[in-house]
Formats: structure tokens, sequence, C-alpha cells
């Protein structure tokens, strides 16, 4: 009987030290397994410059609609080509200017399916900035992804990424609305005289 349970004893035992073991190795492969995760990146900027570096932003869409932003080299403001430059909202386009040259990239593609099937054959739009030193950075805009949050572009000859459909959308309302500062409305006279029609006076009754 006492060997017996000598036995059962040993066993038990042997079953703890057992447990103890593995999971003494089990907690040391998680921790060299934590230790060798590579982190993901958060985001890439599209473009490697910043925007003091833009001196000019051309927009223009197949069918022939064309927009050209240029900064003032003066004054350093945003002026539209062919506009009074007191007329163009310069706060506006250096908003949108400054989203699009921080553009995020969602995706990389790597294995990229056919141009045509993501409108990059003949881009529906081209954005075009010019640089102070000269340079000159053409994006070709393609089509919406089907997930519908965002477009498929390509800078240059380089790869075809994925962007930001809300960044990309305000840029090309510019072409659509131009971004210039609402007029005054004169106040209207009466024909033939320089000051505003006064109102009649109302005849009083006598009782």
């Amino acid at each position: 009987m006492v060997r017996r349970t000598t036995w059962i004893l040993l066993i038990v035992f042997g079953l703890l030290v057992l447990f103890a073991w593995l999971f003494q190795r089990f907690q040391t492969n998680k921790a060299e397994n934590a230790a060798t995760v590579t982190p993901q990146p958060t985001g890439q900027k599209l473009y490697a410059m910043s925007g003091t570096q833009v001196v000019e932003i051309n927009i223009t869409s197949n069918s022939g609609e064309s927009i050209d932003f240029q900064r003032d080299p003066s004054s350093s403001s945003w002026v539209i080509k062919g506009v009074p430059a007191e007329q163009a909202n310069s706060f506006q386009i250096e908003s949108v200017s400054q989203q699009l040259i921080d553009l995020q990239v969602l995706e990389t593609l790597t294995e990229a399916p056919a141009l045509d099937l993501i409108g990059l054959t003949n881009p529906a739009y081209t954005i075009i900035m010019q640089t102070s030193d000269g340079k000159q950075i053409v994006t070709s805009v393609g089509s919406l992804a089907a997930i519908g949050t965002g477009y498929y572009l390509r800078e240059d000859s380089g790869p075809i990424v994925l962007v930001d459909n809300v960044t990309i959308d305000d840029v090309l309302k510019l072409l659509k609305e131009p971004p210039v500062l609402a007029t005054s409305t004169p106040e209207v006279l009466a024909t033939g005289t320089g000051t505003p029609i006064a109102p009649t006076a109302q005849p009083t009754s006598t009782p």
C-alpha cells in the first residue's frame, strides 16, 4: 500500500515538474517572439518635399478643363493664373495644396492590375507641381478603388499607390469650383438718381 502511494506521488511530482518546464519554455518563446516583431509603419508621405518648395500647381482633366495656381514671388501668396490677384482665395489654395503635399500612402501595389482597369491608361486627372528648383512632379489620378476609400495614383513612373479619396476630392474640387473670393453686391439705386428711393410717408387720417 505504501509503495503504491509512493508511485502515485512520484508521478504527480513528475507531472508538476513537466508542466513547470513547459510553462517556462512557453513564456520564454513568447518573450523572444515579442522582441523580434517588426513594427508596421503608421504612414508614408507620397511626396518627399515641403509646402514651401512648391511654387506652381496645375490641375487638368482628360476632358480639357484646367486651372493653374502660382505662388507670388513677392508676397508668397497663391494666385490663380488669369484671375486678378486680389480675387484669389490664397488661404484656401494654401490649405488644400498643403493637404496634397502631405498626402499619405495607404497602400503600395506590388502587383498592380492592368492600367486600364484602374484608370491610369488615360488618367481622368493630372496634377503637375513645379518646385522652386525647377523640378516638375507629374501625378496621374486613376479610378476610385472598389472599396470607395481611395484613388489609384502614380507619381511620374513610380509604383502605383492607393491614397485617401477625401484629400484628392478636395484637390480636384478646385478645378470645378475655383477658389475665388466673393465680390460685394452694390446697392440697388433708383433709376436716374444717385440715392436710394426713400419710403413714401403715409397720410394721417383726420378724425
